[in-house]
């Protein structure tokens, strides 16, 4: 092939057949004749760790290469074959040796040499890699095994010990409420004080078997929501009502603030109920004495992520207690982890694990936030609805 060149420049030598194929090759390359290396490429250099052509132009390929398995490069057999190359530093290269012909003879004139040193550490790696991620697999599944059982076996013994305690509460509250009414005689001051203070008691005891039972209703991953349309007004002057003798004990003022927009929602009530019992529950026990206990309603504005869920209202229920530091606002939700601060100490940490399963299977979400003026909000949200709207079918979750 001609090239044009510059007026006083010389014509370019064509290439010969051995530089073309160097140089259409990203390996070493080694012309062989008689069964020595006459002539081999730079890269092939590097990969012998050589510097100059001299040290390998008529070596024997015996000298060169060595036998791991698969024979050594042999043009009486061409074939590609695996071997060793060795180094002047005694490191052993893997390369793998592939016949070329160049000419019209029944020999080939020369070899291609592929250096799958690193190829061929990096599948040593992940074969050891994978060895022990086999053996780790193995050692996961038997723990995961391990951890089924003792979790079958915990809660077998949450729900056996629930209902164990549930009787004999019933029990005593039933004469407590006897006594109190003064229907078998009448009692003093103490006498009646001693048995207000039973059936708190008794109460508290029930919500915590309650909490004990969700723990096994949780465990099965089954729950059936009757779902219909409600006010919220009258769910949260119900928890409300229920708890005032609490409230009263500890001079607690409760203020609601429910908007005429945000007071109709779509929930089951019995499930919803324990939602705010649960969060009005823990607002009596770090509210400060004499303080008061705000719960508010408000329709949330469109969530576009959220839009093919319909809209949301958000009930709120907020204390001026300590509040909850922003590391612990995600920890408080999970199973089992007990309140933040010492006076919280006894329980399971089940309520509020209990309260965002309850609001998530509504379709809503539940958080804690700062209070304005210091303590904490803690909100969730609910699906709207309007007033008359016909009452859903039960879902299971």
């Amino acid at each position: 092939m001609s090239q044009a060149v510059e007026c006083g420049d010389a014509p370019e030598e064509p290439q010969t057949a051995v530089d073309r194929l160097a140089a259409a090759v990203p390996h070493g390359v080694a012309v062989i004749r008689d069964e020595r290396i006459a002539w081999a490429n730079e890269r092939l250099l590097e990969t012998a760790g050589r510097k100059s052509p001299s040290a390998l132009l008529g070596a024997a390929l015996g000298e060169l290469f060595e036998d791991t398995g698969s024979g050594l490069p042999d043009p009486g057999r061409p074939r590609a074959v695996e071997c060793g190359l060795r180094r002047p530093d005694e490191a052993l290269r893997t390369v793998v040796c592939r016949p070329v012909r160049l000419g019209v003879g029944p020999e080939p004139e020369a070899w291609i040499v592929e250096d799958l040193t690193h190829v061929r550490t990096l599948e040593r790696e992940l074969l050891e890699m994978t060895r022990k991620l086999h053996g780790a697999s193995r050692e996961v599944a038997s723990l995961r095994e391990q951890l089924r059982g003792e979790r079958a076996d915990r809660e077998e013994l949450l729900t056996v010990v629930s209902h164990e305690l549930r009787t004999p509460v019933t029990v005593i509250r039933g004469y407590n409420r006897l006594l109190l009414s003064q229907e078998v005689g009448p009692l003093n001051e103490a006498q009646r004080r001693f048995l207000e203070e039973s059936s708190k008691g008794c109460q508290r005891l029930d919500t915590f078997i309650g909490n004990l039972l969700e723990a096994s209703r949780e465990a099965q991953g089954y729950d059936v929501l009757e779902i219909g349309h409600g006010r919220l007004a009258a769910l949260i002057e119900g928890v409300v009502e229920m708890l005032r003798p609490l409230l009263d004990e500890r001079g607690l003022a409760v203020k609601i603030d429910v908007a005429p927009e945000a007071n109709w929602a779509r929930f089951d009530p019995l499930r919803i109920e324990q939602v705010l019992n649960n969060l009005l529950g823990n607002s009596l026990k770090f509210a400060k004495p004499g303080g008061a206990i705000e719960i508010a309603t408000r329709l949330l504005a469109p969530d576009p992520k959220r839009a093919a869920q319909g809209s949301f209202v958000e009930l709120a229920v907020a204390d001026d207690g300590p509040g909850v530091a922003a590391e612990d606002r995600e920890r408080i939700f999970r199973p089992y982890v007990q309140g933040v601060d010492e006076s919280d100490a006894g329980g399971l940490g089940l309520g509020l694990a209990i309260c965002r399963r309850l609001v998530e299977s509504h379709g809503g979400r539940i958080e804690v936030t700062d209070r304005p003026g210091g303590g904490s909000r803690f909100a969730f949200t609910l699906p709207t609805s309007e007033e008359g709207a016909p009452l859903a079918a039960p879902t299971a979750r």
